[in-house]
């Protein structure tokens, strides 16, 4: 037993101890009432970012920027999924500098841990990628990554793309609290993604709106008809983003474009071929179809219609069809038919 004053002095240590205890406590909830707050804050603002944008490509790297900060992760990226959803389209990523990401070489397809949550889109969450069943390394030049965190992005119930967040910073692991935080991000970017597409969607109609109004335009202006038809080709191309365009004419009087769509619809149905090669020439004195496949071959009862419908279609213009087999198999049609003279 201690003496009476010792047991005054722990009567008043022991509230003074429990006192202490509960300050640190409260102190603990506030900095995590505070950093929750922060958190939040952060989030929301992230939202309304990628909201506010419009361009896709702009929408799609304003999420992948807002994930990385979000989660505190030194490497983010989006994989956009093929339409099949077998693997990967597309791929934004920050945090690799452009040299690296050239001695790497091709982006991601979709396999090992990307291809994971492909075929699996739930939130996935490791603290070493290495030890997950899927993982089979990373390519040369790639930086060592350990940490992931990955979700999926859904643009109307349809499995969009994922988020792929690598090595949380300060050797940590990504937690529960960085899972609910990123997939709250991937609703919102879902919502941006459709906004962002429906805009471009409707931008394209407005396009090929004022071409059609332009083209209709020179067509009523009595215009040449070699500037209208340049005119659809340039048009075409500049909407589509392509490379080359042009306007195929059929040839008057033939029915050659008719012969080869018959061609080719017999082949599609009964040749079982891998291959068809299509020749259109002319001399100025005939024209010559030549359609050749490698195929089964042409049965003894079989592609009679069509060839029928292609053998006539020849005699009223005064040509004839060939059919002959090549060397190494399959069917070669020779349609000719001579050039009318007006």
């Amino acid at each position: 037993m201690g003496s009476p004053e010792e047991s005054r002095v722990a009567r008043i240590l022991l509230p003074q101890l429990k006192l202490d205890e509960l300050l640190e406590e409260l102190q603990a909830r506030l900095d995590a009432a505070r950093g929750t707050r922060d958190r939040v804050h952060g989030l929301l603002e992230a939202v309304l970012s990628v909201g506010r944008e419009l361009d896709l490509e702009q929408v799609l790297h304003g999420i992948v920027e807002a994930a990385a900060v979000l989660v505190d992760a030194e490497y983010a990226a989006l994989g956009v999924i093929t339409p099949d959803g077998k693997a990967l389209s597309a791929f934004h990523t920050i945090g690799v500098t452009e040299e690296r990401i050239a001695e790497i070489g091709t982006y991601p397809e979709g396999h090992g841990i990307l291809g994971e949550l492909i075929r699996h889109p739930e939130p996935l969450r490791l603290a070493k990628i290495s030890q997950h069943s899927s993982s089979y390394g990373f390519p040369a030049h790639h930086p060592p990554m350990n940490s992931f965190l990955g979700v999926p992005i859904r643009v109307r119930d349809q499995v969009f793309g994922n988020l792929y967040l690598t090595e949380k910073r300060g050797g940590a692991q990504f937690d529960e609290e960085d899972e609910s935080v990123l997939s709250t991000l991937a609703v919102a970017a879902g919502v941006a993604i459709d906004n962002a597409r429906l805009y471009e969607e409707s931008r394209l109609r407005e396009r090929w709106l004022q071409a059609n109004a332009e083209i209709t335009h020179s067509l009523m202006s009595s215009g040449a008809r070699t500037d209208v038809l340049a005119l659809i080709a340039e048009r075409a191309g500049e909407i589509t983003g392509s490379a080359l365009a042009a306007v195929a004419l059929p040839m008057e009087g033939t029915g050659s474009l008719a012969v080869l769509s018959e061609a080719l619809t017999n082949i599609a149905r009964h040749a079982r071929a891998g291959r068809a090669d299509v020749a259109l020439e002319t001399d100025g004195r005939e024209v010559r179809l030549t359609v050749t496949d490698n195929g089964v071959g042409i049965p003894a009862e079989g592609r009679r219609s069509g060839l029928l419908n292609m053998e006539e279609r020849a005699r009223q213009l005064g040509g004839e069809l060939h059919r002959t087999t090549p060397r190494d198999g399959g069917t070669r049609l020779v349609w000719r038919v001579p050039v009318t003279r007006k």
